[in-house]
């Protein structure tokens, strides 16, 4: 099986990053190494991050696409996963991905994604998202920075993350894919409700759905007007 570099960008993040770490070091498949990258916390995360002894600490500084270049050009893994701080692993997340990411030799790869403890209405929006992603994965390829997956010369081959794009996540996946392999792993990662409960689901709803037009669309520089920021959170 391949050697896998998990990067986990942050900002703020210390009621959750202890958490996702947590599900890191209890995978039966172990990640070969996991930078937690620091974009200029200001509460208790990079301290956090410190108590795990796995952790490799790298400062970049905003926006979170820095983060994540920052991580990627220096892993060694043969396959990088990007992680938002508030993501949860499944114990068997690792080995169960990797293995089906290796069997359909895939360059890229995003997961199935459900939220953490929430309400039926919000689970069901993820069920009606995954379905999208499910269905359209061959012709617009699409994901969340919630987990990427990447062959490492895949990233190191492309200009990486695009730090002018709020929405640089679905933008890297939609251009790494072209011409490679992108698939849709039946595999579950949990994520935080966080943004529903602080803005509203209504509002929220209709945010991810103008941004699922807009991607659609191809327009990715008209989301950066869009109200929503890396680690502009209430709790």
């Amino acid at each position: 099986m391949s050697d896998l570099s998990v990067i986990i960008p942050v900002l703020n993040e210390e009621r959750y990053v202890g958490s996702l770490l947590s599900d890191v070091a209890a995978q039966t498949r172990k990640a070969d190494e996991v930078f937690v990258v620091d974009a200029g916390c200001a509460d208790g995360t990079v301290a956090v991050a410190r108590s795990f002894p796995f952790v490799k600490l790298l400062h970049a500084g905003r926006p979170v696409a820095r983060g994540r270049n920052a991580g990627g050009r220096v892993a060694s893994g043969d396959v990088l996963i990007f992680l938002d701080a508030d993501a949860r692993l499944p114990a068997t997340f690792f080995e169960e991905f990797l293995s089906d990411f290796e069997r359909r030799r895939l360059d890229i790869a995003c997961p199935l994604y459900f939220p953490h403890s929430s309400t039926h209405v919000i689970e069901g929006f993820h069920v009606l998202f995954n379905l999208l992603t499910r269905t359209f994965q061959h012709l617009l390829p699409s994901g969340a920075g919630t987990c990427i997956a990447i062959k490492r010369d895949v990233f190191r081959d492309s200009d990486g993350f695009d730090p002018a794009l709020k929405f640089d996540d679905i933008e890297l996946i939609r251009r790494l894919s072209k011409g490679r392999r992108f698939g849709i792993v039946e595999e579950r990662v949990f994520l935080s409700d966080r943004r529903y409960t602080e803005y509203g689901v209504a509002r929220t709803m209709l945010q991810y759905s103008l941004m699922a037009l807009l991607f659609s669309l191809g327009k990715f520089a008209w989301a950066n007007y869009i109200d929503y920021e890396f680690g502009a959170h209430r709790r």
